[in-house]
This record gives C-alpha cells, structure tokens and sequence, in this order.
C-alpha cells in the first residue's frame, strides 16, 4: 500500500524575532505573503503580493520557533486565513507536545467574523489560539489605545485563555538589531514620509 505524505507550505514574508510589541511577552512573529484586501492606509502593502517570497516547511517553522523559550507567537500578514490548511496544520504542529506558549497565540486579520465563520478551517484553527485582533484596517478610524488599528476591528477571542485583554491595550513600537541591519516593528505612527526616509536608511519597517 503507498501512503501519501502530504508536505505543507507557507508563502512566507519575513520573521520577527524576538518582539514584545505584538501581544504580550517575548513572543516570534512570523508575516505570511498575500493578500487580498487591498485596504487603505495599510501598514504592509509589500505583503500584498500572492507572488512566492519564501517557500517553507510549516513543521520545519515550527520546530524552529519551538527551539526558543518563548512566551507566544503573533502570526501577521499579509492575511494568514488565505493559506488556512496551512495555518491549521502549523498551529496543531505546535501543540505536538502540548499548549507551547503560557502567553498564548495571537493572530492578525483582516476578515471579519462573518467571513471567518465561512473558512472550514477556521472553527479548528479558533480551538487552538488565544485571540484574532479581526477586520479591514480602516485609515480614517485609526485608534491608539490597544492592539487594534482602527475602531471597526474587535478582538474574537478563541478557545484557548493564555490572554488577558488588559494585556492587549497598548501600542508601541520597538527597533530590532538584525545581522542585515535594524528592523523597526509595532505600532509607529509614521508618515509616508517618514517611513520613507527610514528605509532609504536602511531600517525595514515591518508593522502591523
């Protein structure tokens, strides 16, 4: 009898480590490439690109982020939910061992609810996580007392209790040393302008 082995891929944007400005604790963050949404305003327009950045091996990702003591991990964009058989295999990857993160997991989209609700994956993916910050960034709504962007968004919180919501209202930014140079993560409140000149700088900006 052949048995199929079924390998799973992230289109993967770039890594974050170690970040404590998106969720709380020392946390990985990792940016998954693509998106559809298009929104305004939004923080990471280079995400959203479907063309292929970096191919990887969700286990081989997850046996990378599990290789540090950390508090939680913050999965970003792009939107993470176009690639849900992936998540959800990378997620339960995670919790081969048991629940690896006392201060949980914490997922950005842009979806609502309602449009959750409509991913297969997605009831599996809620069992597992911490909380979803969930909605279109909205430029003309910008808020800067908590996790979300815009007043529109709102947290969906999942099964699992490792958050506490007074954990998620703050924004702040931090500027990361790399071997390629500074990365600056978080909240700024940039301008075009300013982001511009960064870059120009040498600093990646990757925000969320």
């Amino acid at each position: 009898m052949n048995v199929q082995l079924i390998v799973h891929y992230f289109n993967l944007m770039g890594e974050t480590f170690p970040t404590t400005v998106n969720g709380p604790g020392n946390r990985y963050m990792i940016h998954l490439q693509g998106c559809p949404l298009g929104c305004s305003g939004c923080f990471n327009p280079e995400s959203w690109s479907f063309k292929i950045k970096n191919k990887i091996d969700v286990e081989a990702l997850a046996d990378k982020i599990l290789s540090h003591n950390l508090a939680g991990l913050t999965i970003s964009g792009g939107e993470p939910f176009v690639q849900p058989s992936s998540l959800l295999h990378f997620i339960q990857y995670l919790y081969k061992n048991g629940n690896p993160f006392p201060k949980g997991i914490l997922i950005y989209s842009g979806y609502t609810e309602e449009e959750l609700e409509k991913i297969p994956e997605y009831h599996q993916i809620v069992e597992l996580i911490d909380v979803i910050v969930s909605g279109r960034y909205r430029e003309d709504l910008r808020v800067y007392d908590s996790l979300l962007s815009s007043s529109n968004q709102k947290f969906i919180w999942g099964k699992q209790k490792n958050i506490k919501e007074e954990e998620l209202m703050n924004q702040s930014y931090e500027i990361i040393i790399e071997d390629n140079g500074l990365k600056l993560t978080g909240f700024p409140d940039l301008s075009k302008e300013m982001r511009h000149e960064l870059e120009q700088s040498g600093v990646k900006v990757k925000v969320n």
